[in-house]
């Protein structure tokens, strides 16, 4: 089966006035961060989807636009399994602004979804699910269309009228920076 990955950097910034995908950590933009470690998972290909394709050209994959701007993170999603229908079976959809994710936070994800032949996502989870943080079966994607159409937006909402499983990954690594506040601490 081929794992594909798409990191979500459709997003206004706003909180953060900046945008978050290229934000440095250590030296490295977060959303290079995200790559590196949807990578060392074995995702190929990896790309990244909607934002400003020439602000993000200096990011270490393709950027892909977003089919549906501004609709929200059920349209991210949708658009990444979208762009990978027909190359891959399941696609990691991250967000760019995980400042401290790596290998390890997700290797829970895939450990879960192997050999699982019933569920279609296989979402994060730390005290609360982290629906931003997850593996989608392809097989997701016509369903996943129809909620979109009816007017579905939120993820969570959509998570769970499909088969799926919660998996337990460690907080750290998915803790989100969206406010310069954030970044300092």
């Amino acid at each position: 089966m081929t794992l594909a990955a798409a990191v979500l950097a459709g997003g206004r910034s706003s909180r953060m006035g900046q945008t978050k995908a290229l934000i440095e950590i250590d030296g490295r933009a977060m959303a290079d961060r995200v790559l590196d470690a949807a990578r060392a998972l074995g995702a190929d290909p990896v790309v990244i989807l909607g934002g400003d394709a020439s602000e993000l050209v200096v990011l270490s994959a393709p950027v892909i636009p977003d089919r549906y701007p501004g609709e929200g993170p059920v349209a991210g999603v949708l658009g990444a399994l979208r762009h990978f229908e027909g190359v891959a079976d399941r696609v990691l959809v991250l967000p760019c602004d995980l400042a401290h994710v790596d290998a390890d936070t997700l290797l829970p994800l895939i450990e879960a979804e192997a050999g699982d032949g019933f569920s279609q996502v296989w979402v994060a989870a730390t005290e609360r699910l982290e629906p931003m943080c997850a593996i989608w079966s392809i097989r997701a994607v016509d369903r996943i269309q129809k909620r979109f159409d009816a007017g579905e937006r939120a993820l969570h909402a959509v998570i769970g009228e499909l088969p799926h499983v919660a998996v337990t990954v460690d907080a750290a690594g998915l803790a989100n920076i969206n406010t310069p506040r954030d970044l300092d601490e």
